[in-house]
C-alpha cells in the first residue's frame, strides 16, 4: 500500500475515553444506510497505553487488559502498515473488555496510532479503524477518540468502509452519568455479536422512524439548550425502542437484570433518563448534576445494603479529543 511518512518518534503515549453507546437510529436499511448511532465519551475509564521500539510486541497486564489480545491488534497493524519491525507496549489502564464500553475500538485505534506514529507512518483514525476492522456498525467509538463529546453517525452507506459521522458538541459539563456495572455478567460480543445481528430481523419504518425523529427534535436540542429533562426522556424512549428490538438476542430489555433493576431505582430517584450501553452488561442514568447523582447513589447504597449485586461509578462526559504525546527521537 501507499504511504505518507513523517519523522519517527521514539516513544507514544496515548490516552482515549471510553464512551457510551446510547442507541442505534435505523436497523432498517431501507434508505441505503444502516445503523447511525449516537453516544458520548465519559471520563475515569481510559484506555492509556505506552509505545515504544522494540523487537517483539508484548502487552502489560494490567486492569483487565489482556496481553494475548493486544499482541493480536498490534501484529495486525504491523502487518497491515508493512512494518518489520516490532514494539513494546505498557498499558497503564483501560476499562474491562465486553461492558459495552468500546474498549476493542479504543484500544485499537490507541495502539494503531501509537505504532504508525513510532514508525512515521502518516497515519488518519479512519486508517487505523479500517486496518484493525473497528466501525462497521457504529461510528461512536471513532468520532469520540477524534473530537470526545456526543456524537451522532448516519451509519454505512452501500459501499463506504465506515460510517459517517454528522456532528459533535460538546455535552453539558454539569451533567453526570452514574454508571452501572455487574461484573458477573458478560455482554454479547464479536462472534456472538455478528451471529446476532445476522439473526435478528430488520426494525420496522416506522420504529425507525420514530428514533430518528427523537434524536432530531428532543436529544440533540436537550444537548443545545442544556435541558437534561428533555434529553433524558428522549434516551428513555430511545433505549425502549432499541431494548425491545434487541431483547431476542440479549433476553429482555436489558442484558442483565440486576442492571435494570439499579436503572429503574435511580429514574426514580431524580435521574431524567437511563439505559444500557451497547450490549451492556454496563447501565447508565443521566442526573442534571452532581449532587442529585450523589444522593441517587447513597439511596440505593442504602436500600441495597449488603445484597448490593451491582457496583454504582459516576462519572461525567469527556469533551476532549484523545490526548497523544510523542517522544521524539534523541538529537530530532
Amino acid at each position: 500500500m501507499s504511504q505518507k511518512y513523517t519523522s519517527p518518534v521514539e516513544s507514544v503515549r496515548v490516552a482515549a475515553a471510553a464512551r457510551l453507546h446510547l442507541g442505534f437510529l435505523d436497523l432498517n436499511g431501507g434508505l441505503e444506510r444502516r445503523f447511525g448511532s449516537i453516544g458520548v465519551g465519559v471520563k475515569g475509564l481510559s484506555t492509556v497505553v505506552n509505545v515504544s521500539r522494540g523487537n517483539q510486541i508484548r502487552g502489560s497486564e494490567i486492569n483487565g487488559a489482556d496481553n494475548e489480545y493486544i499482541a493480536q491488534i498490534a501484529a495486525t497493524i504491523l502487518d497491515y502498515f508493512q512494518i518489520n519491525s516490532g514494539v513494546e507496549i505498557e498499558v497503564e489502564s483501560c476499562p474491562p473488555r465486553h461492558q459495552g464500553l468500546g474498549s476493542g475500538t479504543q484500544m485499537s485505534l490507541a495502539l494503531g496510532i501509537a505504532i504508525t506514529s513510532l514508525y512515521g507512518i502518516d497515519a488518519g483514525v479512519e486508517d487505523i479503524a479500517i486496518a484493525t476492522g473497528r466501525g462497521r456498525r457504529s461510528g461512536i467509538g471513532i468520532g469520540v477518540f477524534k473530537h470526545g463529546g456526543f456524537i451522532l453517525d448516519s451509519g454505512r452507506g452501500d459501499g463506504r468502509p465506515l460510517p459517517t459521522l454528522i456532528s459533535h458538541y460538546d455535552f453539558p459539563e454539569e451533567w453526570r452519568f452514574v454508571l452501572v456495572f455487574d461484573e458477573q455478567a458478560e455482554g454479547i460480543s464479536g462472534w456472538g455479536e455478528l451471529e446476532a445481528f445476522k439473526a435478528l430481523p430488520d426494525i420496522s419504518c416506522q420504529v425507525a422512524g420514530e428514533i430518528c425523529r427523537l434524536v432530531l427534535m428532543q436529544t440533540l436540542p436537550g444537548i443545545i439548550e442544556k435541558d437534561c429533562n428533555q434529553f433524558g426522556r428522549s434516551i428513555n424512549r430511545i433505549q425502549t425502542r432499541c431494548g425491545e428490538y434487541f431483547e431476542r438476542a440479549q433476553g429482555g430489555l436489558f442484558s442483565s437484570k440486576n442492571v435494570k433493576s439499579a436503572i429503574e431505582f435511580l429514574l426514580e430517584n431524580k435521574a431524567t433518563g437511563g439505559g444500557q450501553t451497547s450490549w451492556g452488561p454496563t447501565g447508565f442514568a443521566i442526573f442534571p448534576d452532581k449532587k442529585s447523582a450523589i444522593e441517587a447513589m447513597d439511596n440505593f447504597n442504602k436500600q441495597s445494603g449488603e445484597n448490593n449485586t451491582v457496583r454504582l461509578q459516576l462519572t461525567e462526559a469527556e469533551n476532549n479529543k484523545t490526548r497523544i504525546r510523542r517522544q521524539k527521537t534523541r538529537g530530532g
